[in-house]
């Protein structure tokens, strides 16, 4: 064949392979890295909508040079692999119109290596695609990249973040392992592949953040044994939660030193704050501790002494925390019984519960800074935020529902200015009252916001009574003396509810003691004789409003036993001649009546039981004893079998 008709027909060749070329596509990277001894994918598709291969299955890879072509993959023949790439190749997929191959181990013989798929090499013609045209260029690469972190969510100690590790990469199939320098929560692992053949990796986990400055690591390690890693400072909000005062009691004593608190809360330890009050001259003590990890505390304790002039005041803790942030929290100040400015003060409970019907005595005394004035008198008013309705005075009426029924109990030269309530009603009942003890009238005094509201006592009247509290005292057994009481609160010393006790008979002592501040315990405590049948005890309470209630008790009574004893034990018996051996014991109780067992439990014996006295038994066994000669240094034993124990006997 000439040159010319050569070079006609590959023109003539070659403007049929770029028509078809028109009709065929291969999508692949142009480039992609490979890194050292790890894995390399190179992702191959490829579509046509005419001149279809006959085996669309079968691909193999070349290396791209000028003259011939070099087999980087091929199935069919493995052995013609060129060396670079021998062993070192296999399709990934052989799914439908998919080229892409997977390289293992990648090593230095790959650097720079043009490579390029054919799809059915073994049918060529004059449409066949030009698949050369179409090539990746493998870069080789032994200095991994370092992975990136990443951080999502609020940085505040104290609080969780998300972190995020990530790794690019172009080994799906043997991908990296990456890893935190310490152990974090909920850790999970996402892969993630483009079709430019790089794949990302990523480990997602929870960090608790401890302090405000925290390092954090992640490594990657890459199949074939390449690492890399990298750092990240995270830095951290410190958090402050608002300062605290707590009190013991939400009133105070005036003169009375009481413990108030300021706590602060705060994440770092370095913000450790200086805690002040604005009572600066009142001893105080300071704590800081770590609670929890991430968690500090901060607690001021006052001693703080109110005075009379502290009421409706603020009391105020301030907080410098480092960096010169404040905070500070404030309370009103209520001063309890703040009456020395008047220059008297008094005591009264702050309430008192009573029984309808009954009488009540509220306990009262009080106080005179200076010499107590001769014409004193002791008033008592019904609280009113507006108005002061007597309640008692021996000048002026009582308001309708107190008319007649208070008193004064007590001498008020002695102090005492306790009022009694002769009858209650349920008309009464949260009624706050308060006694007046000056030679002045209340109303020529200005007690501005409501002073003597937290100084009253008040009236909670009951309807309900009370189950008596019944106990034994000693164990009951029969035949002895037993003792049971039962006792009551009530306000009422001048008529104390009636207690009584039924099922036992007895001698009766009652008793009245003071319990707290107007409350009184009536007791009734009832001796008797213990019998057989008693099985229990009530007592019933009845009051003067007419309630009652009663509780009851089982008595379980013991009956008691006394020791067998061998009346007539054998003397001296003869070998073969009967001799009468007799045991008795006293019990109590006819049905704690017993068995007799002797040792010799072959031999004849007879039972009696005699009634001693009331409750108190007698039983006899007499038993006929006829010994033998292996019966010489041997023990007669006799036995009483109770159902609470034994008693033996013996010769």
């Amino acid at each position: 064949m000439s040159g010319f008709t050569y070079f006609l027909l590959n023109v003539y060749i070659l403007g049929h392979i770029f028509c078809s070329s028109m009709a065929w596509q291969v999508k692949m990277p142009r480039h992609i890295k490979g890194l050292l001894n790890s894995c390399l994918e190179i992702p191959c598709t490829f579509d046509y909508d005419q001149n279809p291969p006959r085996r669309p299955d079968r691909v193999v890879w070349y290396q791209y040079v000028d003259r011939g072509y070099p087999l980087v993959y091929d199935k069919w023949y493995p052995d013609d692999v060129i060396y670079a790439f021998r062993g070192k190749t296999e399709r990934i997929s052989s799914s439908s119109k998919t080229c892409s191959l997977r390289i293992y181990p990648v090593t230095w013989s790959h650097h720079s290596q043009k490579i390029y798929p054919w799809v059915d090499p073994e049918n060529i013609w004059s449409s066949t695609h030009s698949f050369y045209d179409t090539t990746v260029t493998i870069e080789v690469d032994d200095k991994p990249e370092e992975p990136l972190i990443t951080v999502s969510g609020d940085r505040k100690v104290g609080q969780s973040v998300q972190l995020h590790c990530s790794v690019h990469h172009t080994c799906p199939t043997y991908p990296p392992t990456l890893t935190f320098n310490s152990p974090l929560r909920n850790g999970r692992v996402n892969h993630d592949c483009s079709s430019n053949g790089i794949c990302k990796t990523t480990l997602t986990s929870t960090l608790d953040i401890k302090s405000d400055h925290e390092t954090v690591t992640c490594s990657v390690r890459h199949t074939g044994g390449l690492s890399a890693s990298t750092s990240r400072i995270l830095n951290a909000e410190c958090s402050f939660s608002p300062v605290t005062i707590s009190t013991s009691s939400a009133e105070f004593l005036e003169g009375q030193p009481s413990k108030v608190t300021c706590t602060a809360l705060y994440t770092c330890p370095k913000d450790v704050p200086v805690l002040t009050w604005n009572y600066d001259s009142m001893p105080t003590s300071t704590d800081t501790k770590e609670i929890t990890k991430a968690q500090w505390r901060t607690v001021s304790t006052l001693m703080f002494t109110a005075s009379g002039n502290d009421n409706g005041r603020t009391l105020t803790c301030y907080a410098t925390f480092g960096g010169g942030r404040r905070q500070e929290e404030r309370i009103i100040l209520r001063v309890k019984r703040s009456m020395l400015s008047l220059g008297w003060s008094f005591t009264t409970p702050g309430s008192i519960t009573g029984m309808r019907g009954s009488c009540i005595i509220i306990p009262c005394s009080f106080t005179y800074s200076r010499s107590q004035p001769s014409d004193l008198r002791v008033i008592w008013y019904l609280y009113q935020s507006n108005e002061y309705p007597c309640v008692y005075d021996q000048k002026q009426s009582a308001i309708r529902k107190f008319e007649g029924t208070t008193s004064l109990i007590g001498s008020v030269k002695d102090m005492n200015c306790s009022l009694k309530i002769e009858k209650l009603e349920m008309s009464h009942d949260q009624d706050r009252l308060y006694p007046w003890i000056d030679q002045h009238s209340i109303t020529s005094y200005h007690i501005p916001g409501n002073k003597f509201l937290d100084k009253t006592t008040q009236l909670i009247v009951t309807d309900q009574a009370q189950e008596p509290q019944l106990s034994i005292i000693d164990i009951p057994r029969v035949g002895e003396q037993g003792r049971v009481s039962c006792s009551v609160h009530h306000t009422c010393l001048t008529a104390p509810p009636i207690l009584t006790l039924s099922g036992i008979n007895g001698k009766d002592v009652f008793m009245d003691s003071l319990v707290s501040d107007g409350i009184w315990q009536r007791t009734i405590e009832r001796t008797w004789m213990v019998e057989e049948t008693d099985q229990s005890v009530k007592c019933t309470v009845s009051y003067r409003g007419g309630q009652k209630a009663t509780s009851e008790l089982r008595l379980n009574v013991e009956c008691p036993y006394e020791e067998m004893k061998m009346v007539e034990p054998p003397r001296d018996p003869m070998e073969g001649v009967a001799k009468s051996v007799i045991c008795s014991v006293s019990y109590k109780c006819k049905k704690n009546k017993p068995t007799i067992e002797w040792n010799y439990k072959d031999m004849q014996s007879v039972l009696h039981t005699s009634e001693k006295s009331h409750n108190t038994y007698n039983i006899v066994s007499n038993l006929t004893f006829i010994g033998s000669l292996d019966d010489n240094g041997k023990s007669l034993t006799c036995t009483a079998v109770f159902a609470t124990g034994n008693t033996s006997a013996s010769e």
